[in-house]
Protein backbone atom coordinates (compact mmCIF):
# COMPACT_ATOMS: atom_id res chain seq x y z
CA UNK A 1 0.00 0.00 0.00
CA UNK A 2 2.76 2.22 0.46
CA UNK A 3 4.46 1.61 -2.54
CA UNK A 4 0.87 2.33 -4.18
CA UNK A 5 0.28 5.37 -2.14
CA UNK A 6 3.39 6.80 -3.25
CA UNK A 7 3.21 6.38 -6.94
CA UNK A 8 -0.29 8.01 -6.91
CA UNK A 9 1.35 11.07 -5.32
CA UNK A 10 4.16 11.12 -7.94
CA UNK A 11 1.08 11.02 -10.29
CA UNK A 12 -0.53 13.33 -9.00
CA UNK A 13 2.55 15.76 -8.47
CA UNK A 14 3.53 15.41 -12.04
CA UNK A 15 -0.44 16.34 -13.39
CA UNK A 16 0.02 19.19 -10.91
CA UNK A 17 3.54 20.18 -12.61
CA UNK A 18 1.55 20.38 -15.97
CA UNK A 19 -1.72 21.89 -14.94
CA UNK A 20 0.79 24.89 -13.03
CA UNK A 21 3.12 25.10 -16.30
CA UNK A 22 -0.63 26.04 -18.13
CA UNK A 23 -2.14 28.29 -16.07
CA UNK A 24 -2.30 32.19 -15.49
CA UNK A 25 -1.09 33.87 -13.04
CA UNK A 26 -4.50 35.01 -12.11
CA UNK A 27 -5.80 31.28 -12.23
CA UNK A 28 -3.10 30.22 -9.68
CA UNK A 29 -4.20 33.17 -7.69
CA UNK A 30 -8.15 32.07 -7.67
CA UNK A 31 -6.59 28.16 -7.37
CA UNK A 32 -5.14 29.78 -4.36
CA UNK A 33 -8.34 31.42 -3.03
CA UNK A 34 -10.65 28.19 -3.55
CA UNK A 35 -8.00 26.32 -1.87
CA UNK A 36 -7.95 28.84 1.07
CA UNK A 37 -11.51 28.38 1.42
CA UNK A 38 -11.41 25.17 1.52
CA UNK A 39 -9.39 25.08 4.77
CA UNK A 40 -11.22 28.21 6.04
CA UNK A 41 -14.60 26.24 5.93
CA UNK A 42 -13.17 22.76 6.96
CA UNK A 43 -11.77 25.09 10.44
CA UNK A 44 -14.98 26.34 10.95
CA UNK A 45 -16.43 22.60 10.95
CA UNK A 46 -14.35 21.00 12.55
CA UNK A 47 -12.03 23.56 14.27
CA UNK A 48 -8.08 24.53 13.95
CA UNK A 49 -5.86 22.02 13.07
CA UNK A 50 -2.36 22.56 13.93
CA UNK A 51 -0.12 22.19 10.63
CA UNK A 52 2.67 20.48 10.70
CA UNK A 53 5.64 21.76 9.24
CA UNK A 54 4.84 21.37 5.79
CA UNK A 55 7.73 23.34 4.44
CA UNK A 56 9.88 20.94 5.61
CA UNK A 57 7.36 17.91 4.45
CA UNK A 58 8.07 18.69 0.74
CA UNK A 59 11.68 19.19 1.04
CA UNK A 60 12.00 15.68 3.13
CA UNK A 61 14.19 12.37 2.04
CA UNK A 62 12.35 10.31 4.08
CA UNK A 63 8.51 9.96 4.63
CA UNK A 64 6.62 7.62 6.72
CA UNK A 65 3.60 6.21 5.49
CA UNK A 66 1.14 8.78 6.82
CA UNK A 67 2.95 11.80 5.12
CA UNK A 68 3.05 10.40 1.91
CA UNK A 69 -0.62 9.91 2.01
CA UNK A 70 -0.85 13.47 3.39
CA UNK A 71 1.22 14.53 0.33
CA UNK A 72 -0.65 12.90 -1.81
CA UNK A 73 -4.32 13.45 -0.53
CA UNK A 74 -2.84 17.29 -0.65
CA UNK A 75 -2.06 17.08 -4.46
CA UNK A 76 -4.87 15.22 -5.36
CA UNK A 77 -7.03 18.73 -4.11
CA UNK A 78 -4.69 21.07 -5.81
CA UNK A 79 -4.78 19.38 -9.02
CA UNK A 80 -8.53 19.18 -8.75
CA UNK A 81 -9.02 22.42 -8.17
CA UNK A 82 -6.14 23.16 -11.08
CA UNK A 83 -8.31 21.22 -13.40
CA UNK A 84 -11.33 22.83 -12.97
CA UNK A 85 -9.79 26.26 -13.33
CA UNK A 86 -7.56 25.81 -16.09
CA UNK A 87 -10.24 24.19 -17.80
CA UNK A 88 -9.66 20.26 -17.17
CA UNK A 89 -6.82 17.81 -17.72
CA UNK A 90 -5.62 17.29 -21.59
CA UNK A 91 -6.81 14.08 -22.57
CA UNK A 92 -3.23 12.62 -23.35
CA UNK A 93 -2.65 13.24 -19.34
CA UNK A 94 -3.00 9.64 -17.71
CA UNK A 95 -5.17 9.92 -14.39
CA UNK A 96 -3.28 9.02 -11.43
CA UNK A 97 -5.94 6.36 -10.10
CA UNK A 98 -6.59 3.79 -12.41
Amino acid sequence: MPDETFAEFKAYWTLSEELVGKATKEQLAETARILALQSAHYARKYGELPLPSLFELLKATRLDPSKVALLRDGTEALVGVLAVVVGGIDEESESPKQ
